[in-house]
This record gives C-alpha cells, sequence and structure tokens, in this order.
C-alpha cells in the first residue's frame, strides 16, 4: 500500500508546482500570451460586427424597456390605490351607481343618503364660494367708507351732513359684511351637517380622507 501511495503523492507535488509554474512564472518570463499573439478571441470572431457596435451585453435596458416596465410599476402602484380607496370606502362604494339609480333611490338606502349627501354638499359648496367672493368685497367696502368718514371729519371747514352720510355709508358697508360673514358660516355649517347625516344614516365613520375619496368618486 506504500508503494502506491509514494507514486501518488509525487504526482500531486509535480502538479502542484506546475500549477504555481503558471500563476506565478520565473523572473525573466514575461506574463502572458507570448509576442505577436493577442488576448482575446481571434479577429475572425469579431468580423462580423459592424464598427462602433459594442460587444456583448448592452449597460442598459433600450428606452422602450424603461418605459414598459415604469409603466407596469405605475399600473400597479395605481391599481393599489383603488383597493385601498375601495376598502377605505366600504359601503360607501355604493357612489358608483348610476345617475338613474341616485334619482330613483330610497332615503333610506345607502344610494339614497349619498345622493341627498351629494346635493346638499353641491348646493353649500356653492354657497361657500359665493359668500367667499361676498365677504371680501364688503371688506373692501367697509375700509373705503371708514376713509370717507375719516375724510369728512377731518375737513375744514366740517360739513355735519357730509359726516352722517359717510356715516351711514360705513354703517351698511358693516352691516353687509357682517350679514355675509353669517351666510359664509351657515354654508360652510351646512357641509358639515350635510357629511353628518350622511355618516349617521349610514353609520360610516367619515374621516378627512374618506370624503375626500368619497367626492371624488361623487364628482362633487
Amino acid at each position: 500500500m506504500a508503494r502506491a501511495t509514494t507514486p501518488l503523492i509525487a504526482i500531486g507535488i509535480v502538479a502542484l508546482a506546475a500549477g504555481n509554474a503558471l500563476a506565478n512564472p520565473p523572473a525573466g518570463v514575461p506574463h502572458g500570451p507570448p509576442a505577436g499573439i493577442s488576448a482575446g478571441p481571434p479577429a475572425a470572431a469579431t468580423d462580423h460586427v459592424p464598427h462602433g457596435l459594442a460587444v456583448g451585453r448592452p449597460a442598459d435596458l433600450p428606452a422602450s424597456a424603461s418605459a414598459n416596465a415604469n409603466s407596469a410599476s405605475t399600473v400597479h402602484a395605481d391599481a393599489a390605490d383603488l383597493d385601498r380607496g375601495a376598502s377605505l370606502l366600504g359601503k360607501l362604494n355604493a357612489g358608483h351607481a348610476s345617475d338613474s339609480a341616485f334619482e330613483h333611490a330610497s332615503s333610506k338606502s345607502v344610494v339614497g343618503a349619498l345622493s341627498i349627501y351629494k346635493s346638499s354638499t353641491v348646493k353649500a359648496e356653492a354657497a361657500v364660494k359665493t359668500y367667499t367672493i361676498a365677504v371680501a368685497n364688503d371688506q373692501s367696502a367697509v375700509t373705503t367708507a371708514q376713509t370717507a368718514l375719516t375724510t369728512a371729519q377731518n375737513a375744514s371747514p366740517s360739513n355735519p351732513a357730509t359726516i352722517a352720510i359717510a356715516q351711514a355709508n360705513l354703517t351698511a358697508a358693516q352691516s353687509q359684511f357682517t350679514a355675509d360673514q353669517g351666510k359664509l358660516a351657515a354654508a360652510q355649517q351646512a357641509i358639515i351637517n350635510a357629511q353628518t347625516t350622511l355618516a349617521s344614516s349610514t353609520r360610516t365613520n367619515l374621516t378627512p380622507t374618506v370624503v375626500t375619496r368619497l367626492n371624488k368618486l361623487l364628482g362633487i
């Protein structure tokens, strides 16, 4: 057995030495292929490749591939967002009902409750827009009337009639301003009331996020 082992050991030593010699050639022996022989595939292997065309796998994906990947990601994101929205709205997804269903729905049904909510909210939001503009105009009118009164009071000689008129104009402007502020507040409250009524009738928790999604669904 010892005789057989000795040749095997000798063969292993020779193979190891040969490997080291190839990896680290003796001093004076250059690394790489002999002079005149280039590294890599022979020229004939790449002659068919047009000049300027990179050999091997492109560094980047084509623009169309990237666009398709981005498009697919967007579709998946939109689908996930829709799923979350549907889950969030729960029974309020009845807002997808047709116009005909809204018109003929019972006030005790979810669709009927949504119909009442939509009409009330649309009306209230229109009033909010109207009176927001009115209050801004009223504020300008009050400022103008106050300036006119101050000018009349500082005039010399003083004219009581002019002062009285200026005072009356200021009072009227202030009254209009107060009235429109009240109407604006009422319109804003009407929006809140519509939400409260819907939440109560459908037994739904109307968070700001739910209200935003629902109004988008109803086209408000």
